[in-house]
């Protein structure tokens, strides 16, 4: 029986979608891969590199220099403490953040981001 990775096919159908914006010149985007198991001595190397739990699957930049990140989730899933934290402190940073279910959910917290 295949395994299926809801998750992955929303961030992949995402990504997609970004990359053609980023060929147009609209944002700067990449993907953040925190997700999956790690064993014991890859999560003390990822630690020690700087990998922080919370942090959103996208980070993007927009002309004029404005971050913002977006947490991808799939149905019923809420938000860890440490995403939540993470989401609240960027924002008080002034980061646009969003948690987005769709593509048109995506589409649309960018176009709330951009519009003037």
């Amino acid at each position: 029986m295949k395994r299926r990775h809801p998750e992955q096919d929303l961030q992949r159908t995402v990504a997609a979608w970004l990359d053609i914006q980023q060929r147009l010149g609209r944002l700067l985007y990449y993907a953040i891969p925190m997700g999956g198991a790690r064993s014991k001595t890859e999560a003390a190397i990822f630690k020690g590199l700087g990998v922080k739990a919370g942090v959103p699957d996208i980070a993007l930049v927009f002309p004029g220099g404005r971050a913002a990140f977006i947490e991808l989730k799939i149905g019923s899933k809420k938000l860890s403490p440490t995403q939540r934290l993470f989401i609240f402190n960027a924002t008080e940073f002034g980061a646009y953040t969003e948690v987005c279910w769709s593509l048109d959910d995506v589409i649309a917290a960018i176009k709330r981001w951009t519009s003037p």
